[in-house]
C-alpha cells in the first residue's frame, strides 16, 4: 500500500519532501517583520469541499481591518478573493502557511494526501494546495501570496 504524502512527511520528520518530482511541503514559512504587508490572492479552487488557507505569525498577529488575530482562515466560500493583512509584532519572522479544507463541517489540516507545492511567481509565491483526501492534485486550492517588507 502507498504511504499518502501526511505519512511520508511524518516518517522524513521534516515538513518538505520529495514526492513524485515536486517538492511538498506541509507548511510554507514566509519571512515577514512588524508592519509587513501581505496580499493573498485566490486563483482557483477545484474540490467540492470548501478549502482554505490559514496563516500565522510566530511572535505576532496577523490584522485583518483593525482586527488582531493570531491565526486567520481564508476559506473559499466565504472570504473575499483577494484579502490584505498586516503582520504586527516587534518580534514577529515567520509567517506561516497551511491549506485546509472542511469534511462535515470539521475544518481538517496535515492528514492524507494533503500538501503544498509552491512555485516562484513575478509577485511573491503560487501555493498549489492539495486536501487530504484521494490522490493528491495539487489544484484544490490554488492562491497566490506577496510579502512586503
Amino acid at each position: 500500500m502507498k504511504q499518502t504524502i501526511s505519512e511520508l512527511l511524518d516518517e522524513s520528520g521534516s515538513d518538505t519532501i520529495s514526492y513524485r518530482g515536486r517538492v511538498v511541503r506541509a507548511l510554507v514559512r514566509l519571512p515577514v517583520k512588524d508592519g509587513s504587508v501581505v496580499t493573498v490572492q485566490r486563483e482557483s479552487v477545484s474540490s467540492p469541499r470548501p478549502q482554505a488557507i490559514k496563516i500565522s505569525a510566530n511572535k505576532g498577529a496577523i490584522d485583518v481591518n483593525g482586527y488582531r488575530e493570531p491565526v486567520i482562515a481564508l476559506w473559499s466560500h466565504t472570504s473575499p478573493e483577494e484579502v490584505k493583512f498586516t503582520v504586527r509584532g516587534k518580534d514577529a519572522s515567520v509567517l506561516e502557511v497551511w491549506n485546509a479544507w472542511s469534511m462535515g463541517g470539521v475544518d481538517t489540516s496535515w492528514i492524507g494526501n494533503s500538501g503544498i507545492v509552491t512555485k516562484a511567481s513575478s509577485s511573491g509565491q503560487l501555493l498549489q494546495c492539495s486536501d487530504g483526501i484521494g490522490q493528491a492534485t495539487f489544484s484544490d486550492l490554488v492562491i497566490s501570496i506577496e510579502v512586503l517588507n
